[in-house]
């Protein structure tokens, strides 16, 4: 696969816009699989007792202030689905890593420096095996460097009984897009959140209105990541968040180049999806170690990508030594 060119790579990868310069990868869409059936961790008589019963302490805003780092610090939340195109791919490559088993993928993004795992729910999404099995690597991980990662619940969409199940299988938060769902239901969806002591994470268009309202809606506790269809568009709308606020993003990133050139307009988190898992493919290296490249202090200008991070001016490695 190194070896093909990169018309060949772009297309196979759906590439949608061009790379940065020397770039071997474009940046891909979130393509999924047909769906398949979500069984739900809990009966919903459960479920709606939680939803009915005392409001839960209020949620501490873990994963905001783990996002909550000094300009140039880059925090990374990693996504998954189990049906995305990515895993699939990986099926079929010759020393790939099993992207498909959810233990595995939740190990390397603790391992990586990632400061929460989102793993999706709902049609096409984890099972609710899928998601315990999450739970329980994370907190065989108590006690030890890195330690338990905060989980927020992807895709709970406009259901109440979503937020229930994520309260009931003990995660930190859970994620609401306001461009998906219309202001009035996220707000009664981020109410509801609040209800059962969970951390709200909204995701925003890349419009000045998207963003004022995701803010507004997002609180002290909440944070606001705006959804982009591409590096380019996250770029641009980096100043549409208000000043003093923490800028989050999700877009298709495909070169650890392109982390760096959001970090340097101000962004200090980054959710990684699909486009993760297909770059620890095709780079054939564990998942970590994109990690810990994106996390590195390189230089968008000057690196190179190809070391993943690794000697490409970053700041750690200015000098050299020769005997």
């Amino acid at each position: 696969l190194r070896f093909l060119g990169l018309a060949a790579l772009a297309a196979l990868c759906g590439a949608s816009r061009p790379a940065l310069a020397g770039s071997r990868l474009g940046a891909r869409t979130l393509t999924r699989v047909p769906a398949r059936a979500t069984v739900m961790a809990a009966d919903a008589a459960t479920l709606q007792a939680l939803l009915d019963g005392p409001a839960r302490p209020p949620a501490k805003g873990k994963v905001r202030k783990a996002a909550d780092k000094p300009n140039g610090v880059l925090t990374i939340v990693g996504c998954y689905s189990p049906t995305w195109e990515a895993i699939g791919f990986a099926r079929g490559e010759i020393n790939a890593h099993e992207l498909d088993d959810v233990e595995y993928v939740s190990r390397q993004f603790r391992l990586g420096g990632a400061v929460a795992i989102a793993p999706t729910v709902g049609d096409g999404g984890c099972t609710a095996e899928q998601l315990a099995a999450i739970m329980v690597e994370q907190q065989r991980a108590k006690g030890e460097f890195p330690g338990p990662c905060p989980v927020l619940l992807d895709g709970a969409g406009a259901d109440p009984l979503r937020l229930a199940e994520a309260a009931a299988a003990g995660c930190t938060g859970v994620t609401l897009d306001l461009g998906r769902m219309g202001a009035e239901a996220a707000a009664k969806q981020a109410a509801t959140a609040a209800h059962l002591g969970l951390e709200v994470v909204l995701f925003a268009e890349p419009t000045a209105e998207s963003v004022a309202a995701a803010c507004a809606l997002a609180g002290e506790t909440g944070l606001v990541c705006l959804r982009a269809d591409s590096v380019a568009a996250a770029l641009d709308a980096a100043v549409l968040f208000p000043d003093g606020v923490l800028k989050a993003t999700l877009a298709p990133v495909a070169d650890v180049r392109e982390a760096w050139a959001l970090r340097d307009v101000g962004y200090s988190t980054l959710f990684l999806a699909n486009s993760l898992l297909l770059l620890a493919t095709i780079e054939r290296v564990e998942i970590q170690t994109i990690l810990k490249a994106m996390r590195s202090k390189g230089s968008a200008k000057f690196g190179k990508g190809s070391n993943l991070g690794r000697g490409e001016c970053a700041k750690e490695v200015l000098g050299s030594m020769s005997v």
